[in-house]
């Protein structure tokens, strides 16, 4: 019922292709039975995925890659969660950490202290709560996989 699609970066040589998230839409329209959660967003082409999101609910955004910039580039990814909850939502976005690369304690901490600046925040009319980062930290997954989290 969950597919999980690798649409982000690739090691050498970098492929632009691996971000092309065209396939999404007609994957998604055409098996409407399955939830298609599009690991990485595919970032750079953000805005690609959320034309694609907003249309065909059966989408998700995986946030890996997307949450490390949380640390390196703050504002930059303040402005990819809000395009993210203004398109998509927050009921269709779930964490990711790559966390073979690394242990995710620090960006489920980083996440959990962010907050969107307000000027963003006001411009795409979205908020960061706690209930906000809960669901994606971990009960939208577990709505998806069916996991009684109570």
């Amino acid at each position: 019922k969950n597919i999980h699609v690798h649409k982000g970066p690739t090691i050498i040589p970098l492929s632009k292709d691996a971000f092309d998230v065209h396939d999404v839409d007609y994957a998604a329209t055409d098996f409407q039975n399955l939830n298609w959660i599009i690991e990485h967003c595919g970032l750079p082409r953000l805005d690609d995925f959320c034309w694609i999101a907003v249309q065909e609910t059966n989408v998700y955004g995986g946030l890996a890659v997307a949450l490390p910039f949380i640390h390196a580039r703050p504002r930059y990814f303040a402005e990819v969660i809000a395009e993210l909850l203004f398109w998509v939502g927050e009921d269709n976005l779930l964490f990711g950490s790559d966390y073979a690369i690394w242990t995710p304690q620090w960006l489920v901490e980083k996440f959990w202290e962010f907050q969107i600046p307000d000027d963003i925040a006001q411009e795409r009319g979205v908020q960061l709560t706690d209930e906000i980062k809960e669901k994606i930290l971990g009960l939208n997954a577990a709505r998806l996989y069916g996991i009684d989290v109570e």
